[in-house]
């Protein structure tokens, strides 16, 4: 076999050693479990993934999970009211420097941040009620 046929053979080599590990690292990924994306979305997914951290964890039986599931869950909603009054307090604020700000603005860019104030009220409350689910 001349150079040029040994080159074209390891070449084929490391190519197909790097299919086959991308193939492996692929399948491994796909196939671990991953945690969902924002487990604190609503009140069901944050409790489940709370209770499934602490079956892990404490190695919980299924009895015990069924008692604890509703402690979990009472501390979830007490979370989600937490944060919803840390939103809202957050917005508070946020809507009082949009008001001062507009005292040194024209009329058009009042107009404008009133109307930004408005819709960023809206999307807040909206998904403050998808939260509460």
């Amino acid at each position: 076999m001349g150079s040029s046929g040994k080159l074209i053979l390891v070449f084929a080599v490391l190519f197909l050693t790097g299919a086959v590990s991308g193939s492996l690292i692929t399948g491994f990924v796909l196939h671990s479990k991953r945690p969902s994306l924002n487990p604190t979305r609503n009140v069901s997914t944050w409790t489940d993934d709370l209770l499934q951290r602490l079956e892990r964890i404490a190695k919980l039986s299924k009895e015990q999970s069924v008692q604890i599931r509703p402690r979990v869950q009472a501390a979830v909603k007490q979370m989600q009211s937490i944060r919803a009054q840390s939103i809202l307090q957050g917005s508070e604020a946020f809507d009082q420097a949009i008001a001062d700000i507009e005292q040194i603005v024209d009329p058009n860019q009042q107009a404008r941040l009133e109307h930004f104030r408005e819709r960023r009220r809206e999307t807040i409350q909206r998904n403050l009620a998808k939260q509460q689910q």
